[in-house]
């Protein structure tokens, strides 16, 4: 643990003890444990089960997380790090310019299709929506079993057995990489041809596949969509559905501290209203629902590494075969393209509904870390080199953004910044906060780009889209 020259505050003294190493994106509020984005490396985690500077975890049955590879290496900065292939990083579509000196192919030869996953949207409301220190999560839900080995499972059971959402990418892999959880960055982490936009959607996967079946180890994917802002364009539906389940959440951690509600409402939104409508609601609720032992994937990771345990995966998601052919896709993407992407009810829910309303097949692919302490990757060998794309997260990256209205901007930044810590019962938030406008910002600055980093823009020369923006494009 690093030892800063700046005093440690009452407030983190008074919310984490000594040992509980956090990270904040405000140099300016960095202290004794708190580290800024330029220290993100010291930030220690002696017991991984309960580790809050780490605030995702991976630890599967052939998966480990157990060392810190943050590098400080920002972009433009006369500071140079050793081959690395730290993220986020600029893209640029100079990359499929034949002309250029960034220029590489790309080698993918097909979109990157997905299958859906078993939970629908009661199974997440539950509790699958928490408000992070960093970021609005939604993760896949876990559920405890005496009934198998491992202990936990999926808490989603659909007609076709406990799936996770699942996506296939392209070129160099021999399996379907799952979905672990999805975080909404505040702005987004990447920027398009120097572009920031207002948020960054990450879908996080897991690679599950044993070493002697693996050319690698210990592999992760990121899909990416952008979310952009704009004066009097109508809310983005889907974005208001999730951002009422996350007021929710938050209405329910206010409640428990013995906080009044949040007064400003928020349109389409359950508003509390009496201390009596409150509490019948949640009769309603408990009352129409099974009582589970249920937690968050990353949180059942917290609890049980490093002891063996994993979670079960049932037969169903390792079926090699996409659950469309090529043909049945090609009229689901049709039957999207149709719809009006602002109609007011998105039924059934689809795990991968803004990777589908983004409406485009084409992206920035490129050799990453995650973008939170530990900063998951392969650290470079004694000689500065790095060995293949072992311990590498894999980004895919849309090239066209969701575009939102300023109202869901603002409750996405409220949501953020008056976050409540819900053990500690006072207002916790890793963003950069400014107090006069109330924007927040929550996003690692950009590293320099490293040829380790083996970026391509992979668009249609490539295989044609079947979506009508992309060929009109």
């Amino acid at each position: 643990m690093k030892i800063a020259a700046s005093v440690l505050t009452a407030l983190s003294l008074a919310q984490y003890g000594l040992c509980d190493d956090l990270f904040t994106y405000d140099e300016e509020k960095a202290t004794r444990n708190v580290y800024g984005p330029k220290d993100w490396e010291d930030v220690d985690c002696d017991d991984t089960k309960n580790c809050p500077g780490w605030p995702d975890r991976w630890d599967i049955s052939h998966f480990t997380v157990d060392q810190n590879d943050c590098r400080w290496c920002p972009k433009g900065a006369s500071r140079k790090c050793s081959e690395h292939h730290q993220s986020p990083i600029a893209l640029t579509r100079e990359w499929a310019d034949e002309g250029s000196e960034k220029y590489d192919v790309c080698r993918d030869q097909h979109w990157m299709k997905y299958d859906d996953s078993s939970c629908s949207w009661e199974d997440l409301e539950k509790d699958s929506f928490t408000i992070e220190r960093h970021t609005l999560k939604l993760s896949q839900p876990v559920e405890y079993s005496d009934k198998i080995k491992a202990g936990y499972r999926l808490d989603c059971e659909g007609s076709r057995g406990r799936r996770f959402g699942r996506i296939d990418f392209s070129w160099g892999f021999n399996a379907w990489f799952y979905l672990n959880f999805m975080d909404i960055k505040i702005p987004s982490e990447h920027t398009q041809n120097g572009k920031r936009y207002t948020a960054e959607v990450q879908h996080a996967h897991f690679f599950e596949v044993p070493a002697d079946q693996a050319r690698n180890l210990n592999e992760m994917g990121t899909v990416s969509v952008f979310l952009q802002a704009e004066e009097n364009y109508p809310p983005y539906p889907h974005l208001d559905r999730m951002l009422c389940a996350w007021r929710l959440a938050e209405d329910k951690i206010r409640k428990s501290c013995g906080l009044e509600s949040i007064s400003d409402p928020y349109p389409s939104c359950f508003q509390p209203s009496t201390e009596d409508e409150e509490a019948q609601r949640e009769r309603r609720t408990t009352e129409q629902q099974p009582v589970h032992n249920r937690t968050s994937f990353s949180n059942y990771m917290k609890e049980h590494h490093p002891r063996g345990e994993r979670i079960q995966m049932d037969e169903e998601n390792f079926h090699p075969e996409p659950d469309m052919t090529d043909n049945e896709y090609h009229e689901f993407v049709q039957k999207e393209s149709r719809r009006n992407l602002y109609e007011q009810r998105h039924y059934p829910f689809h795990a991968y509904q803004i990777l589908i309303d983004c409406r485009t097949e084409y992206y920035f692919r490129y050799h990453g870390t995650t973008t939170v302490p530990p900063c998951y990757a392969t650290v470079p060998d004694v000689y500065g080199e790095l060995d293949g794309h072992e311990n590498t997260n894999h980004w895919r990256v849309m090239k066209d953004p969701i575009r939102i209205a300023m109202r869901q901007k603002h409750e996405m930044e409220r949501l953020l910044r008056e976050r409540i810590d819900p053990t500690k019962c006072v207002k916790d938030t890793a963003a950069k906060v400014d107090e006069t406008t109330g924007e927040v910002y929550a996003a690692r600055p950009l590293q320099e780009q490293d040829k380790s980093h083996m970026s391509r823009f992979c668009w249609c020369p490539f295989w044609k889209s079947k979506w009508a923006e992309d060929r009109a494009w």
